[in-house]
């Protein structure tokens, strides 16, 4: 029996199942707190849960993780900053924000000229860049550097200015070129920016995972699984933070289609921090047609046709002009909180007692979040505050007692995005508590947050509780809904859904519960079954699943699937380039072949220009998945597509995809 450990690490919970990597037979499952302060320490306690002498004789661990999808969302991904070369500030302002660059004067510029063909007519001054390079990027974590035709000269300039950088800092810098091959400099230079700040949180994460792993003897190959859904080595993924944006999605794909098997089937994973939605057709996730977006972010990692927003167990419940919100914030619940710390019962109990009401979360506390807090910058009066938190969590009164601050004025924004402080505060897992279908914390923490929350918004507890429960099914129906839309529908995929179309789809809402009537019946259906992963998800999936006339299934080891989907990929690569078609005269034409990296060719017959791109591509999709892990047999497919007008070809483009599983007796070998 070959056996497999899959572990997941969300923002609430780290999940470890084993596995029969043969016959796909769950052997044992185990679910740990994750610990974000030390998050070795969550993959253990998870680990430590399953049987430790399968544990030993396991030969592939895959790890999948919603850490950085959680960043992105929630927008605290760790500081990093832009260096732009050759694109100028007035060019930010114009299309920056289309792709996630909504701060033009948080970036960098430095001039230099270049042409389409990569030539470098002028250099950037590098002894400006040496001169401010520590002033430039004193208070970031990491850097990201983009040149405007850098895919076409092999990142001389971005390489420079890179070492330069590191020389200066000591700061880890990305280099767009190195990430991706597309010409397009701003969605490089976003996607850069994404890896930059997400490289701090995936490294910690996956030297955690090795830690642990060699803590309890466990020899097992480490792989990470990619937005994707494939798989790829540790060393690939730490340089390459972004690719793990959709990690946690795609595991959830593949293991609710594992568990399930069904041909069709909608995948909806309800973690802590974000609920996940994934397309699966003849048992396979569906991938973008092109770069994934994930919250603001436009980037060019290809990956899961999926959709993640903030909405799950730990998500915050707060009120504003008398109206429920919940999210996109996580908080620690403060059921959780107490069982940790039990005295903020008594001092929640106490503040509601001397203040019943309030416009502002005055039940909220605040927690450390960091070991290595004295490490960040930070004012004098947020080191106090995070010394004053080493005693414990201190409720926003406290707080701003502290501080000698109105608690109007209490800002720990800045805190709280470098991970130093957490809150803890009022969520749908308290929610949970108070109405019996989850119990496992403090009951009693829950309840007055729920009381205070309901106090404060003129309601009754529990009519608080089901507007909280029916916002979430609510949520997860229109998620669905427009899932199905934009996968239908270019026009969706390209614009979203207009106010139009989400009134409809509130209207079949609002009219579940009622037989149809009228001249019209509007409203989406389908016959995919909608298959329920993740902890809290079996309370509210059904209302969704019967809004939309859709079979729904919550399988067996639901609360672990991500793991299991951790464990159950394989690792591929895929890469495009494009055959042009450019008229001569009316009998002849010439055929120009263009591949990101690679300098332009040209050629007189088609067939010699079909040939030689498909030769390149096999060797670049071999030598990517190689350098993801791969190991063994690999199969390489092609895919062609002609782009054709009024009956005439104007290019055809190609794609090769090398794919292996990860076995290790497999032998050395390329197929088509």
């Amino acid at each position: 029996m070959r056996i497999g450990i899959g572990i997941d690490t969300g923002g609430t919970s780290t999940d470890a199942v084993l596995i029969d990597l043969d016959t796909r037979a769950i052997l044992d499952t185990s679910k740990a707190l994750t610990t974000h302060y030390d998050l070795m320490a969550g993959i253990l306690n998870a680990l430590d849960g399953l049987n430790p002498e399968l544990c030993r004789k396991a030969e592939l661990a895959g790890l999948s993780t919603t850490l950085a999808t959680n960043a992105c969302v929630e927008s605290k991904a760790r500081k990093s900053r832009l260096l732009l070369l050759g694109i100028d500030h007035q060019g930010i302002v114009r299309n920056g924000a289309r792709f996630g660059l909504n701060d033009p004067d948080d970036i960098r510029y430095l001039p230099c000229r270049t042409t389409i063909r990569g030539e470098v007519l002028e250099e950037p001054d590098w002894s400006v860049l040496r001169q401010h390079a520590r002033e430039w990027f004193s208070d970031v974590e990491a850097v990201a550097v983009c040149e405007i035709f850098a895919v076409r000269n092999e990142g001389v300039v971005e390489k420079k200015a890179a070492q330069i950088i590191e020389e200066e800092t000591g700061l880890p810098v990305v280099v767009s070129s190195t990430l991706f091959g597309d010409l397009s400099s701003l969605e490089r230079a976003a996607s850069a920016l994404l890896n930059a700040g997400l490289i701090p949180i995936t490294r910690d994460f996956l030297n955690a995972a090795k830690q642990a792993f060699r803590a309890r003897g466990i020899s097992a190959e480490l792989m990470v699984v990619r937005s994707d859904s494939s798989l790829m080595s540790c060393p690939f993924a730490m340089n390459h933070a972004v690719e793990t944006l959709l990690s946690g999605p795609a595991a959830s794909a593949l293991g609710g289609s594992t568990l399930v098997g069904a041909d069709q089937a909608i995948i909806v994973d309800m973690g802590g921090t974000t609920t996940d939605i994934a397309l699966i057709d003849n048992r396979l996730p569906i991938l973008c047609e092109d770069g994934i977006r994930v919250g603001d972010w436009k980037t060019l990692v290809h990956g899961l046709f999926s959709t993640s927003f903030a909405l799950g167990g730990d998500s915050v419940i707060r009120w504003r002009f008398d109206a429920l919100t919940i999210g996109p914030e996580r908080v620690i619940p403060l059921c959780r909180l107490a069982v940790q710390y039990p005295d903020i019962v008594q001092t929640l109990r106490d503040q509601i007692r001397a203040t019943p009401t309030h416009s502002l979360p005055m039940h909220e506390f605040l927690t450390l979040g960091r070991t290595d807090w004295e490490t960040i910058p930070m004012t004098p009066e947020e080191e106090r505050l995070c010394r004053a938190l080493t005693r414990g969590p201190l409720s926003i009164q406290q707080a701003a007692n502290l501080l000698h601050l109105d608690k109007y004025l209490l800002d720990t924004s800045a805190l709280e995005q470098s991970g130093a402080i957490v809150r803890a505060g009022l969520t749908p897992t308290d929610v949970m508590h108070v109405r019996g279908d989850f119990t496992a914390y403090d009951t009693e923490c829950a309840r007055l947050a729920v009381s205070f929350a309901a106090a404060s918004l003129d309601l009754q507890p529990e009519t608080l509780c089901r507007r909280v429960y029916t916002e979430i099914e609510r949520r997860i129906f229109l998620g669905v809904s427009q899932m199905l839309l934009e996968h239908t529908h270019p026009y969706f995929r390209k614009n979203g859904l207009d106010e139009g179309i989400k009134a409809v789809l509130e209207l079949q809402w609002n009219e579940r519960h009622k037989e149809p009537s009228g001249l019209l019946h509007l409203g989406c259906s389908t016959p995919a079954t909608l298959i329920g992963i993740g902890g809290p998800i079996h309370l509210f999936l059904k209302a969704a699943a019967d809004a939309l006339h859709a079979p729904c299934v919550i399988p067996a080891h639901a609360s672990t699937a991500n793991a299991v989907g951790a464990v159950t990929g394989q690792i591929t690569a895929t890469v495009s380039g494009e055959v042009r078609v450019h008229a001569r005269s009316a009998e002849t034409s010439e055929f120009q072949v263009i591949i990101p990296g690679l300098a332009t060719r040209w050629f007189a017959q088609a067939e010699d220009a079909v040939a030689y791109c498909k030769s390149c591509l096999r060797t670049q999709a071999e030598q990517n998945v190689r350098a993801q892990g791969a190991v063994g047999e690999l199969r390489v497919t092609f895919h062609t597509t002609d782009n054709c007008y009024d009956g005439t070809k104007l290019s055809t483009h190609l794609s090769a995809t090398a794919s292996t599983y990860v076995h290790p007796e497999a032998k050395e070998d390329n197929a088509d």
